[in-house]
């Protein structure tokens, strides 16, 4: 709940690759922490649905995407929104970073270069 601090901040979909264990343990939750997601659904995606959550019967009855048309294509199966790109955000993220950290370190360089500091260049003095 520390990321979603209130009730009107909670998603109204909710896609995470262990929702079945997550609603199975909110329903031994306190009322309140039951009622912060009293109005999320919790479903659990697809790539992880065909895996290993296939015959669990109570993920079947409560967090199967199927039971949620408006999120499925034209009442198909395959979902509306790419929940994958959650679990490649972090390596997109430090693709991105790294990209970022790069393109400074080449400017920086440029700077430096044009006002006659040589930043790969160690004077052999320095060497000793």
């Amino acid at each position: 709940m520390s990321v979603f601090l209130t009730c009107a901040s909670m998603p109204d979909v909710l896609y995470f690759d262990n929702n079945c264990n997550l609603c199975q343990h909110l329903e031994n939750c306190l009322e309140d922490v039951r009622q912060h997601f009293a109005h999320t659904t919790l479903i659990v995606d697809m790539f992880h649905w065909n895996g290993k959550h296939l015959k669990d019967e109570y993920c079947n009855m409560y967090c199967n995407l199927a039971l949620y048309p408006e999120l499925c294509n034209e009442g198909k199966r395959n979902k509306r929104f790419g929940t994958q790109t959650q679990e490649m955000t972090p390596v997109w993220y430090e693709f991105f970073l790294d990209e970022v950290i790069k393109a400074h370190n080449e400017d920086l360089e440029r700077s430096l270069c044009k006002s006659d500091q040589f930043p790969h260049h160690i004077p052999a003095c320095k060497l000793q």
